[in-house]
């Protein structure tokens, strides 16, 4: 995540743990879209190429993706933070 403001991954990361807490109950906030981009722009970069053709669904709403691969997004979340952190 080379041009990404750090600041974002744990909030990226609180995200994702509401959104799997709350499974398809889900609502989704437009103050979040921001998020949302930011885990596509991740997930891009990476090159997870599976949950990519997912968020590249036209139809699909990037929520549903993001529900679908919420387990896989807070792992690359984390392996992100622990890159970028010091302490690990």
């Amino acid at each position: 995540m080379s041009n990404m403001d750090q600041t974002k991954l744990p909030e990226m990361l609180t995200f994702l743990e509401n959104v799997s807490e709350e499974n398809e109950d889900t609502d989704y906030d437009t103050s979040d879209e921001h998020l949302v981009n930011d885990i596509i722009a991740l997930v891009k970069e990476q090159g997870h190429t599976s949950i990519i053709e997912d968020f590249n669904q036209p139809f699909l709403h990037p929520m549903i993706t993001v529900q679908k691969w919420v387990a896989e997004l807070k792992q690359i979340v984390r392996e992100e933070i622990g890159k970028k952190s010091p302490l690990y």
